[in-house]
């Protein structure tokens, strides 16, 4: 076997790699999904299936260029990154202290966002998961710059949906 498929067996094999590549086959599939709904314009005019459509894409070319930078950085470090999982190294700095992987908890986020979507509504559970996010991803400084760019982000979803694309929101207040 050649040096450059055993490193692409070697780095299909790690967990990041096969992490976002399961995502970036869901993502295909949900972009397959959408483009059965129909088409994304009909008369000049967008239609309800335009925002899947646009999701399904991002989601597949976003997860698809991880799912290859996890391959590109295993397969840049190596034996090294196999030497660290055989000698089953406790975790250093921050990771030392977290109880789930960082994937693993954006997962639970996310599906949590989802489920308290209808009962919460569009302004409130955006806004929580936005800030959530990027709590989870930077910490806790600057938490006040966070929440404000957590309800900017909040409110230009909610113009972009009722202006643009017409589509009533779920809301708190019914």
């Amino acid at each position: 076997m050649s040096r450059s498929s055993s490193l692409l067996a070697r780095s299909l094999g790690s967990g990041a790699a096969r992490f976002h590549g399961v995502l970036a086959l869901l993502s295909l599939a949900y972009l397959i999904g959408s483009l059965e709904m129909g088409p994304p314009l009909e008369g000049g005019k967008l239609t309800p299936s335009f925002f899947p459509l646009l999701i399904g894409v991002l989601a597949t070319v976003l997860c698809s260029l991880q799912w290859w930078s996890a391959v590109r950085h295993t397969s840049a470090d190596g034996a090294d990154c196999a030497n660290e999982a055989s000698n089953n190294e406790a975790p250093t700095g921050a990771a030392r202290g977290r109880r789930l992987s960082l994937e693993l908890t954006l997962m639970v986020a996310t599906l949590v966002y989802v489920l308290a979507f209808q009962w919460l509504g569009y302004v409130l559970s955006t806004a929580v998961y936005v800030l959530a996010v990027m709590l989870l991803f930077s910490g806790l400084s600057k938490w006040l710059s966070k929440v404000v760019i957590a309800l900017a982000i909040t409110a230009v979803g909610f113009v972009l949906f009722n202006q643009v694309f017409n589509v009533r929101l779920p809301t708190l207040w019914g």
